[in-house]
């Protein structure tokens, strides 16, 4: 499967204020006849300056001409057949000045981005009440590269945060459009230089939001068999013992920092254990030699561990599982009696080879390709992880027609490699089937769906999820499936990623009804 989240992908199209400590980032827009091209501009000090252009999908295009003094900045953009030169003032905050396209002429401005370096990132990560039922909940998102990532409980509005100083934070319109600032975040802090509470700025609208559920981070080490997991454990500093979650990560080398998650759990009194994946973060291991048995096995030595403590309650310790976390997390309550219940977000029923199939013929259509191709596209990158096992000769000959079909270039699968990931991940996955592991499911389960996901099958997800229920006679086995939302789980008209960049909110039915859920069931200590 590939492993690209959706995060992953919005950052590529536009979070703009993802800049190294060596780093310099700038964010706005440029005018021309009236219209505003939101832009992001980045001079590392290691590489070339380069620009992106959300709104064309366009991140990281390399600039013409770069001339920058203490006063002046002069740079040009080759884009298609147009050349863009803008020439700048330069001040404490930013560059503003003209930009011309051949005889057109028109105004840039752009405001300079303060990098936020991990342990500031820390000390503002928390959850912050502007008033009963409404809570901005924010922390670190390592897809984002750490920046900090936000969700209002109340307006589903989330997005990343960027800095403009140490305690002054902002965020766009859209999740990829870090520009015009439509949210202020000033941070509040104490005479002993703690943040206590923050200044949400939306609109016209300033609200002051006290900082809440206070906890503390330990760093953890656990261990299955020759692999060593680095993680985080985040304790509320109320009374234990405390109920506990285990996050089961999606695919790819995803670690710890999960953006608001870690912060919404921890409000609801539970300790957050977060390990990188191995292979990914300060874990040892490759993921991509590791079976859905193996990883979660992984995340049970994490239960484990959890178990052992004495500020934990070793009855209330569950697993939150996401995407591939679907397959990982029941893993994990089926081989354990330690796992107290399960929660899967965008997770598949189906097998692993179809879900990466389902998932390849929607990347096909999402290029503009007709029906005819993406089930070819399906077929033949079906025929591929079924024979993924082939010698590299044999599987390579059978990949070569495909890739010479006009749909390539967006069905991943094609380009698997000789020593690339992609092979030997699917000889030990693709067949991998979760019926007889959600037949078994005893423990609670509440299992979310969008309706419009892309990379899971969700109508065919449900029926089999409908059927695992009746196998396994779990009467505590709730299906939530969201209307209008994709794989991000945000509001969406058509799942498609190419409408990512432009949504700004979380879809409703999820964080409200798992906040219900695992208070009614004494899971949380709320």
């Amino acid at each position: 499967m590939k492993y690209a989240t959706t995060v992953a992908f919005l950052c590529a199209l536009g979070c703009s204020a993802m800049a190294g400590a060596q780093e310099a980032s700038w964010v706005g827009q440029f005018t021309l006849d009236g219209q505003a091209t939101v832009i992001g501009l980045h001079q590392p000090a290691d590489a070339p300056a380069s620009m992106d252009v959300p709104a064309k999908g366009a991140r990281g295009m390399p600039l013409k001409d770069f001339k920058f003094t203490a006063r002046h900045a002069h740079f040009a953009l080759q884009g298609g057949p147009d050349l863009y030169t803008f020439d700048g003032i330069r001040s404490a905050t930013g560059i503003a000045g003209t930009v011309r396209q051949g005889a057109r002429k028109g105004q840039f401005k752009l405001v300079q981005l303060q990098p936020a370096g991990a342990p500031l990132i820390r000390q503002l990560a928390g959850s912050y009440q502007i008033a009963p039922g409404r809570v901005i909940d924010m922390g670190p998102m390592d897809e984002l590269g750490g920046q900090l990532a936000f969700l209002d409980s109340k307006t589903r509005r989330t997005g990343p945060l960027n800095g403009l100083s140490a305690t002054r934070f902002v965020s766009g319109p859209s999740i990829g459009m870090p520009y015009p600032f439509a949210i202020q975040a000033e941070f509040i802090k104490d005479k002993h230089g703690a943040v206590t509470a923050l200044r949400w700025t939306e609109g016209k609208q300033t609200l002051l939001a006290k900082k809440i559920a206070p906890h503390r981070a330990e760093e953890v080490t656990v261990v299955n068999g020759d692999v060593t997991l680095k993680g985080t454990l985040l304790l509320p500093l109320t009374p234990g013992p405390h109920p506990a979650i285990v996050f089961a990560h999606g695919s790819g080398p995803t670690t710890r920092n999960v953006g608001v998650w870690n912060s919404f759990f921890v409000r609801q009194g539970m300790a957050v254990l977060s390990l990188d994946k191995r292979g990914a973060g300060e874990s040892s291991g490759d993921w991509g030699k590791a079976s859905m048995a193996t990883i979660a096995d992984d995340w049970l030595a994490g239960v484990a561990m959890l178990k052992a403590r004495a500020d934990i309650d070793p009855k209330r310790i569950g697993v939150h599982g996401s995407s591939q976390g679907g397959w990982t997390g029941p893993l994990m309550a089926v081989k354990s009696n330690d796992v107290a219940y399960v929660i899967v977000r965008a997770g598949s029923a189906n097998t692993v080879r179809d879900t990466m199939v389902h998932e390849i013929g929607w990347s096909v259509r999402e290029a503009g390709f007709g029906e005819a191709d993406a089930q070819e596209a399906q077929e033949g990158a079906g025929r591929l992880f079924d024979n993924a096992g082939l010698p590299w000769p044999q599987f390579n000959a059978l990949a070569a027609p495909l890739k010479a079909r006009p749909w390539a270039n967006a069905a991943w699968a094609v380009h698997m490699s000789e020593e690339g990931w992609g092979r030997g991940w699917s000889v030990l996955n693709a067949s991998y089937d979760p019926a007889p592991t959600l037949a078994q499911l005893t423990v609670p389960v509440l299992w979310f769906l969008g309706e419009l996901d892309h990379n899971v099958p969700s109508a065919q997800t449900a029926a089999k999820l409908a059927a695992a229920r009746q196998s396994s006679g779990n009467q505590d086995f709730t299906v939530v499936r969201l209307l209008n939302t994709g794989h991000a789980f945000l509001d969406t008209t058509t799942g498609n990623n190419s409408e990512l960049p432009t949504l700004s909110t979380s879809a409703p039915g999820y964080w409200d009804k798992m906040e219900s859920w695992l208070r009614e069931r004494g899971f949380s200590q709320r």
